[in-house]
């Protein structure tokens, strides 16, 4: 079974890295998006939320081309992995650069048992949606590092916290900016049934609590006993860093200086820490939002400058311990380090933004999602079925709309008001959407952040690709729908609240 299993996942990693430069691979498809365009230029259909006409706009007329050519340089610098991953690296550059996060590593969370380390990252990956777009730049990488410095296969932790981050998106142990979000189209889709009818960010914490502890479970043992036995045993290349010792000796290998330079990191970060403190914590703080609200708020929503400002005062107060940083120019020198491995990162970015922009544009995404939602709305599915078709559906759209907010302003108007009707609660709705939302995040070329996966898979094998990438998330996400979809028939078979006085049934 073992060996099928390893031939079924070897057979996709090879077409995938048999394919084009994942750059090409962009190219490609934003031609195929530019002639599919031109040939389904006729269709015309309603748009679902507002009833307005639509039609698939014909890249490769005149108005198409000349969008395209004035749009060029905009869809490449407000392509959004780009400007989180450049700027948490002037911070997250600088901790990595100085020593600081090897060192941390080394002193804490590589001499954790090799079980509890995997599931660290997971969690912290799952969390990190608290933090916003900034986890996919700093969870991935520094699960491969940890696994790295243990000895491990530096990708399985790169995958653990991809994972994580992307496959796990909506779960979470506290309530999140998705909350807020999503409740909020929510409420208005259900107002179309019913007009007094509310919704608060609330109505899923009870069920993406308990999926977080599930996932974190789950995606522990795939990691290792799928994953990390498929990848094998880790051969580093020459130069590379040894391993980080994981026996009760690892705070010794720690060196003097290396310690005081800990000790100063966390007094500057402990200060830091304490400004930001005066700016959250009254209720009248300065990046507290409208009412006092601290989720939806400027805090939340400027997460990566505050974690970019978190990793660079720690960096630089490590770094002038150690006496890696002696001078100005040694800050900026080692800024230049940092950044200069993300140039081809920079290359990826600018043709997968505009891929991702001329789909949107040509509108075949909408009108495939449209058609999707009206297949399952017109079946005679209903109960475990119609859950599990409808989780489906929307794995399937989640290729096509990489973005949760419109992907829900898309659907909710559809299916919020059709599962009102046969009885079930919009919060039981959305807790299914956001399912299928998370999972096939991770293997989606629209993911945004994948560009910058690949590349950080390529710094520990030359040969990974997309498929590659694919191949070795496939079994995470698969169990992770398998283990959710059973997770929420079961809270759907018992009838338990989904959040604070939030029901399954209406």
């Amino acid at each position: 079974m073992k060996q099928k299993q390893n031939r079924i996942w070897n057979g996709i990693e090879k077409f995938g890295n048999s394919l084009p430069h994942p750059v090409y691979i962009f190219i490609i498809l934003t031609a195929v998006v530019f002639v599919v365009s031109a040939l389904c230029s006729s269709i015309e259909f309603p748009h679902p939320n507002t009833g307005e006409e639509q039609h698939i706009s014909n890249l490769m007329s005149k108005d198409g081309l000349v969008w395209f050519l004035q749009s060029m340089v905009e869809n490449f610098v407000t392509f959004s992995p780009l400007g989180v991953t450049l700027v948490a690296m002037l911070g997250i550059g600088i901790a990595e650069e100085t020593g600081l996060v090897k060192t941390v590593i080394k002193s804490s969370i590589a001499g954790a048992p090799k079980f509890l380390v995997t599931a660290i990252v997971l969690l912290v990956g799952i969390m990190g949606s608290l933090a916003g777009s900034a986890t996919f730049v700093i969870i991935p990488p520094l699960g491969a590092m940890i696994f790295r410095g243990m000895d491990r296969h530096p990708i399985a932790g790169l995958a653990t916290g991809f994972a994580g981050v992307a496959a796990g998106l909506s779960a979470n142990l506290m309530v999140t900016q998705t909350d807020i979000l999503l409740s909020g189209i929510t409420e208005s889709a259900a107002q179309i049934y019913d007009p007094n009818y509310t919704v608060n960010p609330t109505v899923n914490w009870y069920f993406m609590a308990a999926s977080t502890i599930m996932l974190t479970i789950v995606g522990t043992f795939v990691v290792e006993k799928i994953i990390e036995p498929r990848l094998g045993e880790y051969k580093r290349e020459e130069g590379e860093p040894g391993a980080i010792e994981t026996e009760d000796t690892t705070l010794a290998d720690v060196t003097a200086e290396e310690k005081s330079g800990m000790k100063w990191a966390g007094i500057a970060v402990l200060v830091y820490l304490a400004v930001l403190a005066i700016t959250i914590v009254p209720t009248n703080g300065i990046l507290r939002g409208e009412d006092g609200a601290i989720i939806d708020s400027p805090f939340f929503s400027s997460m990566v400058p505050i974690l970019t400002i978190f990793f660079l005062v720690a960096g630089l107060a490590y770094g002038i311990k150690t006496k890696v940083i002696q001078k100005s120019a040694d800050v900026v020198q080692l800024w230049g380090k940092s950044m200069a491995g993300l140039a081809g990162f920079v290359v990826l970015c600018f043709f997968a933004g505009q891929f991702v922009k001329a789909f949107a544009q040509s509108n075949l995404g909408l009108y495939l999602s449209v058609k999707g939602s009206e297949f399952l709305s017109g079946s005679s599915l209903t109960g475990a079925p119609l859950i599990v078709g409808f989780i489906c559906i929307t794995m399937l759209i989640n290729f096509m709309i990489g973005s949760a907010s419109a992907k829900w302003a898309l659907m909710a108007p559809i299916f919020v008001p059709m599962f009102m009707k046969l009885g079930f609660t919009p919060a039981f709705t959305q807790a299914a959407f956001r399912i299928a939302d998370s999972v096939t995040n991770a293997v989606s070329p629209l993911e945004p952040f994948m560009p910058f996966i690949i590349m950080t898979a390529l710094k520990y094998d030359r040969k990974s690709g997309l498929g590659s990438i694919i191949a070795t998330m496939l079994p995470l996400v698969i169990s992770f729908a398998i283990s959710w979809i059973i997770l929420i028939l079961i809270w759907y078979k018992l009838n338990l609240p989904l959040g604070p006085g939030s029901s399954i049934l209406m």
